[in-house]
């Protein structure tokens, strides 16, 4: 079963924007499967969206927030 794993500053995204995200993120995620072949997996896509703390993650090797 795939699963996508989304981490994301906490508070940042409402839940109709994180709605959005997830809804997106396994359209394309099918979408791929489908042109490789594989049929239709959107119900078996796991999308899973973390929140995490200020200081709770980096980019480019820096602590974000």
């Amino acid at each position: 079963m795939p699963t996508i794993r989304v981490t994301v500053p906490k508070s940042a995204w409402s839940v109709e924007e994180k709605a959005k995200i997830v809804a997106r993120l396994t359209d394309g995620l099918n979408d791929v499967a489908q042109a490789a072949g594989k049929g239709d997996i959107k119900p078996y896509i796991n999308v899973h969206v973390e929140e995490t703390s200020e200081g709770g993650y980096a980019m480019g090797g820096q602590v974000v927030g």
